[in-house]
């Protein structure tokens, strides 16, 4: 489950000292170079093993500092509803973990495309400004909404990770690449003014069928250009590169966006093994939920009452719920309370807890109790174990 705290438990690093090798083409994967910075006596390690709620892939250190990815500013900038930012980014991981095992693999955010790169494949091709674009040129039409919509920019976002192994002369090196290509559901747009204000914003639906086959063909070109001979000399031609392919909410959504499809071009190969995903996220409680999640949105709606027994005023109980091939997995709970005393809310835990048990046996739950003040609680059960309870 994607769980935002655990348990702690620290172990020791693993230290790799000494000079790493730069960029080099290697049989099995990529020596990482340093941070620029970096001096002859600096450490390359990767952080201790955490063992937690979930499974995190543990990252590469370097001088105790972690390393930033080459477009870190690029990815706030783009995309409009920050919960598809943090969803596709873990998501990634959950997905990488099918393909780059957490035993063996450590993560690293990307390094090989940066910022002004990155900036120049998500905007519009034009041939003659702009030949990296991966977004289609602009339109036919004799007004701009008419140009903008006839080709509405499919692509939001690109988003890369690395994930790296340790080799024989214990050195590590990249060893797989997962690209997220998140793109758009709806393509927002709005005219210039000469005087530098705008016009009304406006929007073109794009369909779930459009946004496969767009990314499928992005992905391709993506390859082509990662492991070219032009790129640190082909360094990358024998790294296997997976693509995650990611749907972003309407910008007036409460719930995130979902996977829709992976593909993973093996070394020499173009991508030709597509998985489609079926997954979905429902806000408890709606009308979505209660028309096509209908059992679910029941059992939501008996736990929120027997919570709100609780106490003499109503409680807002709000629930997200996370669908993998049209059952629920896993369900997030938010609960809003007036704290009055700790006791209180040692008790409050208490009642909560137990209704999760009783109502949501068989799928993972968190439930995060809050006031003004901030969290005062957390719940979290697993399928068949016994609950976690922190109280702040």
């Amino acid at each position: 489950m994607r769980r935002k705290t655990g348990v702690l438990a620290m172990s020791s690093f693993i230290l790799l000292a000494g000079c790493i090798p730069g960029m080099e083409r290697q049989e099995d994967g990529v020596d990482i170079e340093q941070e620029e910075d970096a001096t002859e006596d600096s450490e390359v390690e990767v952080s201790p093993e955490i063992p937690s709620l979930d499974n995190y892939y543990r990252s590469v250190l370097q001088d105790g500092k972690y390393i930033s990815g080459a477009a870190r500013e690029f990815h706030r900038d783009v995309v409009y509803n920050r919960m598809d930012l943090e969803r596709v980014e873990v998501g990634m991981q959950e997905l990488a973990s099918e393909e780059f095992n957490q035993d063996d693999y450590f993560f690293r955010e990307g390094q090989f495309i940066d910022s002004s790169e990155l900036n120049s494949w998500v905007m519009r091709r034009n041939e003659e400004d702009n030949p990296l674009g991966l977004n289609p040129p602009l339109g036919e039409g004799e007004s701009f909404e008419e140009r903008e919509s006839s080709q509405p920019r499919v692509l939001s976002n690109i988003i890369e990770h690395n994930y790296v192994v340790e080799n024989n002369e214990g050195n590590l090196q990249v060893g797989g690449i997962v690209i997220g290509l998140s793109m758009n559901s709806i393509y927002y747009f709005r005219e210039e003014n000469e005087d530098g204000t705008y016009e009304a914003w406006q929007d073109k639906e794009i369909d779930k069928e459009t946004s496969l086959e767009e990314a499928q063909d992005i992905a391709s070109q993506i390859v082509e250009r990662l492991r070219s001979e032009d790129r640190d000399n082909g360094a990358l031609e024998n790294v296997p590169i997976m693509f995650a392919v990611y749907r972003e909410a309407a910008r007036d959504s409460s719930l995130p966006g979902d996977f829709i499809a992976t593909g993973t071009a093996q070394p020499g190969e173009d991508v030709n093994n597509w998985d489609n995903l079926n997954e979905t996220h429902y806000l408890f409680p709606s009308s979505t939920a209660n028309e096509e999640q209908r059992e679910d949105a029941e059992a939501f709606n008996q736990f929120r009452d027997k919570v709100n027994n609780f106490f003499e005023n109503f409680v807002g109980v709000v629930g997200e719920g996370y669908y993998q091939n049209g059952e629920m997995r896993e369900l997030s709970i938010e609960v809003p309370i007036t704290f009055y005393s700790e006791t209180e809310v040692i008790a409050f835990t208490q009642h909560v807890t137990d209704k999760v048990e009783q109502r949501f046996p068989d799928i993972s739950v968190e439930v995060e109790i809050t006031s003004s003040n901030g969290a005062e609680a957390l719940v979290v059960k697993e399928p068949g174990d016994d609950p976690f309870i922190h109280v702040y």
